[in-house]
């Protein structure tokens, strides 16, 4: 039996489909692991191409450097 892979997502921005995208979120210091660990992603989005605020469109990558275009209906989600 053939086991297929999981799809791979990017997120882009809606008004200008740039992935140079962030979102706010908190991030708390382990100190076990030396390493920041991400708490929560808020909804407020930025475009750094289009340099302003953005919603975030998940789209699926059809390879490691194109991704398909987004689906109707469908937008990120914090998580």
């Amino acid at each position: 039996m053939t086991e297929q892979a999981t799809p791979r997502h990017a997120y882009i921005c809606n008004v200008c489909g740039s992935d140079h995208v962030t979102r706010d979120a908190w991030a708390t210091w382990d100190v076990e692991a030396q390493d920041w660990i991400l708490e929560v992603a808020f909804d407020h989005a930025h475009c750094h191409s289009c340099m302003g605020h953005a919603r975030l469109d998940r789209v699926v990558l059809t390879s490691p450097v194109t991704f398909s275009l987004p689906q109707a209906g469908l937008s990120a989600t914090p998580g």
